[in-house]
C-alpha cells in the first residue's frame, strides 16, 4: 500500500513538473517586442504626475499585445532617435502621434492609419495675432525638430521667402513653453495635442488650422511583414470591439 502511494505521489510530481515545464516553454515562445517612445507628447505618450508612462498610444500598444498574444517593453528616447532605433534593430516598433509621411516611409514601414488630424497655429491667449500675422511680418515660430509642423513652416513659408524666424526645440513641451514665455510669437503643432493642451489649462489658443491631413501610424523595420500584420490585425480587433474608442475617450 505504501509502495503504491509512493508511486502515485511520484507520478503526480512528474506530471506537475511536466506541466510546469510545458508552461515555461510556452511562456518562452511568446514573442517580446520593444516599442520606442519619446514620452513627451500628450495625449499620445507622456509621463504622468506619478512618473508612469501613459497615453493613447501606450494603452493601444499594450492592448494590441494582449489581443495578439505578445509581450511588449517600452524604451524612451528623443524624438529624432525613434526611427533610427528601429532601423538599427534597437527597437522593433515606434510611434506616438507619428504622422505617416513619404520621407519616413522611405526608412520604415507603417501600419494602416489609426488617427487623423490637422496642423494648428497656436498663439498666447492674450495675443492679438491672427493666423496670418502669426506666421509673417517678422514673426518668431517655435517647432519641434523633425516634425511635420517644422517641415511645413520650412517648406511653405521660409523657403518661399516669408519674413519670419523659426526656432527649433527638442520636444513640443519646450516649443510650447517658449511660446508661453514670449520667446516666440506662435507655434505650429498637431491639432489634437494643441486642443488637449488648451483643455489642460495652458494659456494658449488656436487661431487657425492648416489642412495637411496628418495620418498617424506605427512604424516597424522595413520588410518586417510579420510584426506589421500583427499590429494591423490588432488595431482592427480593437476597433471592432470598441476598445480603441474607449482608450481614446479616456484621454480626450
Amino acid at each position: 500500500m505504501q509502495n503504491r502511494l509512493a508511486i502515485s505521489l511520484g507520478l503526480l510530481v512528474l506530471v506537475g513538473l511536466t506541466l510546469m515545464t510545458g508552461f515555461a516553454v510556452a511562456a518562452e515562445d511568446k514573442p517580446t517586442y520593444t516599442f520606442a517612445t519619446e514620452a513627451a507628447w500628450a495625449p499620445w505618450d507622456y509621463i504622468n504626475e506619478d512618473g508612469e508612462l501613459v497615453g493613447i498610444d501606450i494603452d493601444i500598444i499594450r492592448a494590441i499585445a494582449e489581443v495578439q498574444d505578445f509581450n511588449v517593453k517600452f524604451t524612451k528616447s528623443q524624438w529624432s532617435s525613434l526611427i533610427p532605433m528601429v532601423n538599427m534593430g534597437k527597437a522593433d516598433m515606434t510611434g506616438g502621434g507619428m504622422s505617416i509621411t513619404p520621407e519616413r516611409e522611405k526608412r520604415v514601414d507603417f501600419t494602416e492609419p489609426y488617427w487623423f488630424t490637422e496642423l494648428a497655429v497656436i498663439v498666447r491667449d492674450d495675443s492679438d495675432l491672427n493666423v496670418f500675422s502669426a506666421m509673417t511680418h517678422g514673426a518668431r515660430i517655435s517647432n519641434q525638430s523633425n516634425t511635420t509642423g517644422a517641415d511645413w513652416v520650412r517648406k511653405n513659408l521660409i523657403e518661399k521667402g516669408y519674413d519670419l524666424e523659426q526656432k527649433l526645440y527638442e520636444n513640443y513641451p519646450q516649443a510650447t513653453q517658449a511660446l508661453i514665455s514670449s520667446k516666440v510669437d506662435a507655434t505650429v503643432m498637431d491639432a489634437t495635442s494643441a486642443e488637449q493642451a488648451i483643455s489642460a489649462g495652458k494659456p494658449i489658443e488656436i487661431v487657425g488650422y492648416i489642412r495637411t491631413g496628418e495620418a498617424y501610424g506605427y512604424a516597424v523595420q522595413e520588410g518586417d511583414e510579420e510584426l506589421l500584420n500583427t499590429l494591423n490585425d490588432g488595431l482592427k480587433k480593437l476597433k471592432e470591439s470598441g476598445r480603441f474608442e474607449e482608450i481614446v475617450n479616456k484621454y480626450l
